[in-house]
């Protein structure tokens, strides 16, 4: 027995590694199937966006980081621009921040840990919801821990992954910048020795890659258009109707109250709510010198506690690519438990519960895959961009109509007025509009103005497309009521013929898609 534990123990690491990479092959398995033309459609649209030369910001939505959108292209570039490198990237990402995660507690603690940190994290979010910039930013934030905590400490490699991280999802900036700002005013208060030299190289490492962002957007004219980017939060509070505070209370409340309450239906909620609950209470116990931690771990737990400011909006995607971080605190504390009982009752309370997440919720808790039909249709998408990557039959014939219209239609647009992304990247046709989809409800009036402002043209985008319509020279695919917009309507002339098709094939609940066409592209 003890030579089987013996045996055991060597071989964590391997163990570690071979669950990370089953999980990874899992994740594509099941991400192949998931179809979600709207968000994977952004990320995919502005990839190709920047690989056709088109300029961030002023001729492309990027939402959150322009690091993601220059990432994503490089694996097109790399991959022919197949969509489903971007998403098995997209896992890649994931699985190795758990990777440094693991190390990061090995480092702090011993090897049995940062297997159980694997373990918990896997079990509780085992797949990426969607190629979103959460998990890239993950994969960074979990780099720079490492670099923190190594026992050869890199802090310079340290703050420029932080910088990183803040490239390709902005809104971290606030989170990192706070965290700084409290870890320093604590530093000093608490008395420690300051290593000028190690915050100076940190502070650069960190500052590098946004000074390089700086220079390039003022090289090209872009830092007004970015600099508007930055009224996006206030515009999603006013679309939601709601506030910041109001966020923060309801956030509070759901992980106090709710997800303690809601355990056997979102048992993923569980560990977070324990994560923010018992790190706050040790950042007050370190405050009124009751408990002492290392730097390494302060600053840690700061970026967790204050990046739950980005996962506001409650989803487990982004809770298990932010908050998550402060399971490393949480093991080191439980690690230096004298008492062994109270030690090993405190690890089983995140491990039990993450057991029942995996046997009962395999892929997540995420109720998009449940929705997914694993059987791969007979037809197949003619563009090979998408290869690999298994669509609705319906979603199919759609690409394939498009398709067959860009090889017999000769224009210089195609105008996506849906809210299906994916649709605008299926031929190589320009854009009259920034965004490749579409949704002009009132609520969204300040979104659109913000991202469609054409500078250098008194006409609205509406009248914009108006124009093209009248020389027979745009393709335009609309859905819903997305004709109007305020006072303008879109003005279909005798010159084009419209082609119907149900996007979803629903029994009882038609979604059209009407393609409307030049008469002149033979059919």
């Amino acid at each position: 027995m003890n030579f089987l534990k013996l045996l055991f123990f060597k071989k964590i690491s391997l163990i570690n590694y071979i669950i990370i990479f089953l999980f990874l092959i899992y994740s594509i398995l099941i991400t192949r199937y998931q179809y979600d033309g709207h968000h994977i459609g952004l990320i995919y649209s502005n990839s190709l966006d920047l690989l056709n030369g088109k300029l961030p910001y002023k001729e492309i939505f990027i939402q959150y980081g322009i690091l993601t959108t220059l990432i994503n292209s490089f694996i097109l570039l790399i991959f022919d621009n197949k969509l489903f490198f971007i998403i098995i990237f997209n896992s890649i990402f994931y699985s190795l921040g758990i990777l440094f995660i693991s190390k990061i507690v090995k480092n702090l603690t011993n090897l049995k840990l940062s297997l159980l940190s694997t373990i918990i994290i896997l079990f509780n979010h085992p797949i990426p919801w969607l190629p979103w910039p959460n998990y890239i930013v993950f994969f960074f934030i979990s780099i720079s821990f490492y670099f923190l905590t190594a026992n050869k400490k890199n802090f310079f490699l340290f703050g420029l992954f932080l910088g990183l991280s803040v490239l390709t999802r902005q809104d971290f900036f606030l989170s990192i910048l706070f965290s700084f700002l409290t870890f320093n005013f604590l530093f000093f208060l608490k008395k420690y020795k300051f290593y000028f030299k190690d915050f100076m190289v940190s502070a650069a490492g960190f500052l590098l890659p946004l000074i390089i962002f700086m220079l390039y957007l003022l090289s090209f004219n872009l830092f007004d258009y970015w600099f508007n980017y930055l009224s996006l939060p206030n515009i999603y509070l006013e679309i939601y109707e709601t506030s910041a505070s109001k966020l923060i209370i309801e956030y509070i409340i759901f992980f106090i109250t709710e997800s303690f309450y809601s355990f056997i239906i979102t048992p993923q909620y569980f560990l977070i709510s324990i994560i923010l609950i018992l790190n706050s209470i040790i950042l007050f116990l370190f405050i009124f010198n009751k408990a002492k931690i290392s730097k390494e771990i302060l600053f840690i737990l700061i970026v967790a506690n204050f990046s739950s400011a980005t996962a506001l909006k409650i989803e487990l995607f982004r809770l298990y690519t932010s908050v998550i971080f402060g399971l490393i605190v949480l093991l080191c504390v439980f690690d230096r438990i004298q008492n062994k009982d109270l030690r090993k009752n405190m690890l089983l309370l995140l491990f039990l519960p993450s057991l029942f997440s995996i046997c009962f919720y395999p892929m997540g808790n995420n109720h998009f895959f449940k929705k997914i039909n694993f059987t791969v249709p007979d037809e197949k998408v003619i563009n090979s961009n998408f290869n690999y990557y298994v669509m609705p039959e319906q979603k199919i014939k759609i690409f394939n109509k498009i398709n067959d219209l860009s090889q017999k239609c000769d224009v210089g647009y195609l105008e996506n007025l849906t809210w299906d992304t994916l649709y605008s990247t299926v031929a190589k046709y320009d854009r009259i509009r920034v965004t490749p989809y579409a949704q002009f409800k009132k609520k969204n009036y300040k979104l659109v103005d913000l991202i469609e402002t054409k500078k250098g043209s008194n006409l609205s985008f509406i009248n914009l497309i108006n124009k093209e319509i009248s020389n027979s020279n745009i393709i335009l695919l609309i859905s819903d009521n997305n004709y109007f917009y305020k006072n303008d309507k879109i003005q279909i002339t005798p010159n084009y013929k419209m082609f119907k098709i149900d996007q979803e094939n629903v029994m009882g609940k038609p979604k059209i898609l009407r393609i409307y066409f030049p008469k002149k592209c033979i059919i």
